[in-house]
């Protein structure tokens, strides 16, 4: 029941008038009174059954029967339904990330969930689709294309135990949807009202495209370095996104849009490698690098143009074809700078920055031979507590650990700074890092003396935050309960890290990807040379905002496909989801 474009009333204005009549005083309302109002405004038909109304209280803060107002006026703002779900969205983003898996992002795996249960279907009949979710029984759930996608769906069972109304078909939809959106990508908004289908109407293996179909065997190449056959798998794609009704364009969106995510895995579709070199960020980076770049056929035991192996993280299994970027062939300069040598760099000092790039790669240790263990994105703020030049590198060391370039060694700006350190931004909970823990004094002073420690990979939180008092020695200093613990200093590195809710609540390790080296399958390299697809492809390469949009509208249409409000659903009168999310954007 959101308010009309136009004519909305403002969140503030909304709360302030729910004060205004608030007889309790509290700033609270009844359980019962919400249960009532959510009933009159969607009309009372059994759709606010006891486990939806239960996930809409306990997900806006219920307490002791009573919940905020502020939490009741985003209910009221939303609609009760639409606030339904951004209380199921917001768990979702709890889930996304973790250092246990892969990039330290589950976001490219939900969206192959989504784009997988509903690339099934056939507008000539209105067969399979998302409106099922039947990739829950092992007809489909078989299908060599879906390996690996247990793993999706064990990790939503989380949410499904939690928000027990909602179907599953309609959960993978609004997992993917999170995902997209908290990796930068398009806010698509959720239509809701998909049903758990029977066994019975599971799909057989076939209806998803198969990456080398209607390829001459061998790796024999034409003068511009495509497999022969080629014209036959572009024609396989077509029929494939056809049987969908979904358009040139759409495809080359799709496929734009939706392989800038994650990586393909020998021991499962027996091709490797990710397909850019952040998969968990929405980009143009896909199409960017297929016309710009160069690409060559490898199989497993192809021999690079300087003799030596495919490198491992492309190396597909033997049998398997497909491209790899040559441009990124090369290894990287590495830098010879011993940390305690280098010096500060003065006019980038300690403080607050803020990245100012698409993205930036944290790393474990300052040189760029050290392990990736994490990506920060654009208008990120972080807390450097040191900063150290590198070669022609400025770099700076993390609160939560690792480091990042502030100032690329191409000379290139990362992270503009916003001013100095602050406390405030400093307090929370902590993690000893350092095998030998951190210690503990009764001020916070170097030399002072010590009362005890802090053990390895002990947590503890800290409320309050002092700087010491010589500022050569850099050193910061955090409030235990009877005394302080020293988090880090010039001459010992950072002892303990701030953990940041997703991102290292559990300690950070390194990431699958790690050399930068790229992929493409031979059905991705079709865009390229298909005149029909490669005008829409050059076009994504020009302009990332036109790909976003245009993403953003294929991906809701093929995951819309089937479902009965559907404009493609055969002989389908229209009929209507559950309301719309047209809550706030959150941020990833």
């Amino acid at each position: 029941m959101a308010p009309c474009a136009g004519d909305s009333v403002p969140m503030e204005t909304l709360l302030a008038m729910l004060r205004k009549h608030n007889k309790c005083g509290d700033d609270k309302i009844g359980a019962d009174e919400v249960t009532g109002l959510v009933k009159a405004l969607d009309g009372d038909d059994g759709y606010w059954t006891d486990a939806r109304l239960k996930s809409l209280l306990e997900g806006f803060g219920l307490d002791k029967g009573r919940l905020n107002l502020a939490s009741f006026a985003r209910v009221l703002y939303d609609g009760p339904q639409a606030a339904l779900y951004e209380v199921v969205r917001e768990d979702l983003v709890r889930l996304m990330d973790s250092p246990d898996w892969e990039d330290g992002s589950y976001a490219p795996l939900l969206i192959r969930l989504a784009w997988h249960s509903s690339g099934t279907y056939n507008k000539s009949d209105g067969t399979g689709g998302s409106n099922g979710a039947t990739m829950r029984y092992s007809l489909e759930a078989g299908d060599p294309e879906n390996v690996l996608l247990d793993k999706a769906r064990e990790l939503l069972e989380t949410v499904k135990v939690k928000h027990s109304w909602i179907s599953y078909a309609d959960l993978w939809i609004l997992a993917a949807y999170v995902a997209i959106e908290h990796t930068c990508g398009p806010r698509i908004a959720f239509n809701g009202g998909r049903a758990d289908a029977p066994e019975s109407k599971a799909v057989a293996p076939g209806r998803l495209p198969g990456a080398e179909k209607g390829l001459a065997d061998g790796m024999e190449v034409d003068e511009e370095g495509r497999m022969k056959g080629w014209e036959k798998l572009a024609a396989h794609i077509r029929d494939v996104f056809g049987r969908m009704g979904i358009s040139d364009k759409e495809i080359v969106a799709l496929l734009c849009g939706g392989h800038v995510y994650g990586r393909c895995h020998p021991a499962g579709s027996g091709y490797a490698g990710a397909w850019v070199e952040n998969p968990t960020f929405f980009s143009n980076e896909y199409p960017a690098d297929m016309i710009g770049d160069k690409w060559i056929p490898v199989m497993h035991d192809t021999k690079m143009p300087d003799g030596g192996e495919v490198p491992e993280e492309v190396r597909p299994a033997p049998g398997k074809r497909q491209y790899i970027d040559l441009s990124k062939y090369m290894p990287e300069e590495e830098e010879e700078a011993e940390v305690r040598a280098a010096p500060d760099a003065s006019e980038h000092p300690a403080g607050r920055y803020r990245c100012v790039s698409q993205w930036v790669n944290c790393r474990e240790q300052p040189d760029v031979t050290s392990d990736i263990q994490g990506r920060f994105v654009q208008n990120q703020e972080l807390s450097l507590l040191a900063v150290k030049i590198f070669g022609t590198a400025i770099r700076g060391l993390t609160e939560r650990g690792g480091w990042v370039s502030i100032v690329g060694s191409g000379g290139k700006t990362l992270f503009e700074r916003l001013g100095d350190l602050e406390s405030k931004m400093l307090k929370g909970r902590y993690r000893a890092r350092t095998s030998a823990g951190a210690s503990t004094s009764s001020e916070p002073k170097l030399g002072a003396a010590g009362v005890g420690k802090v053990l390895a990979g002990q947590e503890f939180t800290v409320a309050e935050i002092a700087f010491g008092e010589d500022p050569d020695s850099g050193a910061v200093f955090g409030k235990l309960e009877d005394s302080w613990v020293l988090l880090y200093s010039r001459e010992q590195g950072l002892l303990c890290e701030l953990i940041v809710e997703g991102y290292n609540e559990k300690p950070r390790k390194a990431i699958k990807g790690q050399t930068g080296h790229q992929m493409m399958l031979v059905s991705d390299m079709v865009l390229l040379w298909d005149a029909g697809f490669k005008e829409h492809l050059q076009t994504y390469a020009d302009d990332d905002a036109l790909l976003k949009k245009d993403f953003g509208d294929a991906f809701k249409k093929l995951t819309e496909l089937g479902c009965p409000w559907s404009k493609e659903f055969p002989g389908a009168a229209g009929g209507s989801p559950v309301a719309p999310m047209t809550g706030c954007p959150f941020v990833g």
